[in-house]
């Protein structure tokens, strides 16, 4: 048993069972021992699961350019400041400044690069990744910025949840418990943003049905738009809309744990030492963000986002170096069907730019598929019929 383990069971017996965003809480973020809180490499070969940024620039160059685009239809203000948040090892932030240094000096000399990290630890690992370009970045947030964007990669999935399951024709929160090990114990839902979504969601599925609801990404969503007076903000994340979130095959829900990337099921499995997350409810994100006065300008798989938002910088190079080449490599990984390019998706966000010419990246994004996201009722398994 890890020392978080033993704390969290001390803290379970003298005070009984907690709800699993409370758990998932100190196994991810706390400052005695949790996951991303102690340091060390979590991503590529040496970590326990591979993301986007840790492919290669590639993901960030072509965000870079989207950005940049995004400052062009804007007017090319003056500071334009990108806020990022769970920025990890700042590699993405590296990627991003040296694409516009080398490409776009005139969008460095106006870009303002805001890093939003609670954790020390991870403080001390950007601004060192980041030493070249100390006198641009910063992680002092100062209100809410007059124009940019905001980008965020793979942070909604690891953002506290709590799991539910449907006992008895009604939902029953599971909270964790201590007897001899931690384990699950049904209550009765008391949280209003998690009364409010399963009421929306009704009680049309199987006795035993499990899954996870996260009121708290909405909270995210809410904090996201804040952030910005103008611009567009980017969430980057695996998830579904709530139709085929909560599909009566998905029965056992999405929590996933990863470790030495091996995937597993059991959250109590090396507490504090491995990855808890789940797929993201992009429906609940969504409606989120139209209720914080956003407008939900695309929602599309990153293969269709990369690809549409790197078509100039395809032109460019045809004709340049081989198929085999290692810009040619992390494209294909970042977008090909098998690798990220369908289980990731973009939720891209605008907020006073609606009259703004559409950004490259929604070249392929499918109205109807934000209005799938938006929908106002859950549907029930006979209106698919």
């Amino acid at each position: 048993m890890t020392p978080l383990a033993r704390k969290l069971a001390r803290q379970l017996c003298d005070s009984g069972p907690m709800p699993f965003s409370s758990f998932m809480a100190a196994a991810l973020y706390s400052a005695e021992g949790g996951y991303y809180a102690s340091g060390g490499s979590r991503t590529g070969r040496a970590g326990d699961f591979f993301t986007s940024v840790s492919v290669g620039p590639v993901f960030g160059q072509i965000v870079a350019g989207e950005c940049c685009e995004a400052w062009e239809r804007m007017g090319r203000p003056t500071p334009f400041t990108l806020i990022e948040v769970g920025a990890n090892d700042g590699q993405f932030a590296l990627d991003v400044l040296r694409w516009a240094r080398e490409e776009r000096p005139d969008f460095l000399a106006a870009l303002r690069y805001q890093i939003d990290e609670p954790l020390e630890e991870a403080v001390a690992r950007q601004r060192k990744t980041l030493a070249e370009f100390a006198e641009q970045v910063t992680h002092d947030a100062l209100g809410a910025a007059a124009q940019g964007c905001y980008f965020a990669n793979e942070l909604l999935d690891a953002i506290p949840f709590r799991r539910v399951r449907f006992v008895g024709g009604a939902w029953k929160e599971l909270l964790v418990g201590w007897d001899e090990g931690f384990g699950w114990v049904e209550r009765e839902p008391e949280d209003g943003a998690l009364r409010r979504r399963l009421a929306w969601l009704g009680d049309d599925f199987a006795e035993g049905y499990t899954t996870e609801v996260a009121p708290a990404v909405a909270s995210q969503v809410r904090i996201a738009a804040d952030r910005l007076r103008q611009g567009y903000v980017f969430f980057a994340d695996y998830g579904y809309a709530a139709a085929d979130y909560y599909a009566a095959h998905r029965s056992s829900g999405t929590l996933r744990c990863y470790r030495a990337h091996r995937a597993h099921e059991d959250p109590f499995d090396a507490i504090g030492e491995t990855d808890l997350t789940a797929h993201v409810d992009f429906s609940l994100a969504a409606s989120a963000a139209v209720q914080a006065g956003c407008e939900v300008l695309g929602w599309v798989d990153q293969a269709r986002f990369l690809t549409a938002a790197a078509a100039g910088m395809l032109r460019r190079m045809e004709g340049q170096g081989s198929p085999g080449s290692a810009w040619q490599r992390q494209f294909q990984m970042l977008t090909h069907p098998a690798h990220l390019g369908q289980k990731f998706h973009f939720l891209v966000l605008g907020k006073g730019v609606s009259a703004l010419p559409a950004l490259p990246s929604l070249r392929f994004a499918r109205p109807a598929a934000v209005a799938e996201l938006l929908a106002d009722r859950f549907p029930r398994p006979s209106d698919a019929d």
